[in-house]
């Protein structure tokens, strides 16, 4: 894959990745399946139904892609799906869901998406909290009011799509800095390999010090993907089970100050092969779950190994 260096001859794009102003590199996204997306919004609908027979609330976040916020970055007339578009189909399946675009959109300027990654910040992450808050009746806990600290090197997903290519050492000679941000509740953790919650490993909500060995720095984040990660608080207040990919990492943090525990989830690691099984929906009446937070970007929710992942877990099967 050719990167920067094709930016000095005018290329705008490389590898199904855009080559934007300001040494930024945003995944190419401009369409999508309809039929496997509403499969998904189908699944996702279903789930709600039986969760909501349950007593459990649900809410799903699209968190929009670098392309779909940061548009002043992209090359001119670049195309990207419309997110608008994407979220609609969601809620004409009946999904309830959080529109976090205009949140994130409002602070375009800022450090909300990296450079040589992905995934977004955790500032970027705060923004799309604070538009769940205000959809959850949660009072969002102000920017300031957090400790914070910051890997002054990172080089993430984009390097490595790039790594067998000379173009590389430029994305090494500029690289991201992660900045996080400490929960104010006090915190435990662990991670399990399977719903059974047994033999947990103790992790840390946010890494502080992770071993120069650690070339991955978004890992800070609740120790990266885990089939089950376990966090409780001091907080008095509901339980929340966060289905989640990569995107919700840098999202769970946030959600200490309002849940008394937090189980988050990730579908890529149950009901295939090699890999335990699990029923959502049982898992959640067992554990006491009051809120379902559903945290996805358009290329999972497209992807149709995912849409599988997720219709085992729910015990949905497309017609």
């Amino acid at each position: 894959m050719k990167t920067y260096m094709e930016l000095t001859v005018g290329k705008r794009e490389s590898g199904g990745v855009y080559i934007c102003k300001d040494k930024y590199l945003m995944d190419k996204f401009t369409s999508y399946s309809k039929k496997q997306l509403a499969t998904n919004a189908a699944a996702l609908a279903d789930l709600q139904e039986k969760l909501a027979a349950e007593g459990v609330s649900m809410n799903t976040i699209l968190v929009p892609m670098a392309a779909q916020v940061l548009t002043d970055k992209l090359p001119a007339y670049a195309p990207v799906a419309d997110y608008a578009a994407i979220l609609q189909v969601l809620t004409d399946a009946g999904d309830d869901t959080t529109d976090v675009l205009s949140a994130l959109a409002a602070h375009s300027s800022e450090n909300i998406y990296y450079r040589t990654d992905h995934h977004w910040t955790q500032l970027g992450a705060y923004y799309a909290y604070t538009a769940f808050c205000e959809a959850a009746g949660f009072e969002a806990v102000p920017l300031d009011a957090f400790e914070t600290g910051r890997y002054d090197r990172f080089v993430g997903s984009m390097y490595n799509f790039t790594a067998n290519y000379p173009q590389s050492q430029t994305l090494l000679d500029n690289p991201d800095y992660l900045e996080y941000y400490l929960p104010i509740a006090t915190t435990h953790a662990k991670y399990y390999a399977d719903a059974n919650l047994e033999n947990g490993v103790p992790v840390s909500v946010v890494y502080q010090h992770l071993d120069a060995s650690v070339s991955n720095k978004y890992q800070c984040f609740i120790g990266g993907d885990t089939p089950v990660c376990v966090i409780e608080t001091d907080v008095e207040g509901p339980v929340c089970l966060m289905l989640k990919e990569s995107y919700g990492n840098a999202f769970a943090p946030f959600l200490t100050s309002h849940y008394s525990k937090i189980i988050v989830v990730d579908p890529r690691e149950f009901n295939r092969d090699g890999k335990p099984a699990l029923d959502l929906t049982q898992f959640a009446k067992e554990q006491g779950v009051d809120d379902l937070l559903v945290i996805n970007y358009p290329y999972m929710i497209n992807n149709s190994y995912y849409i599988a992942w997720l219709g085992r877990l729910v015990g949905y099967s497309a017609s």
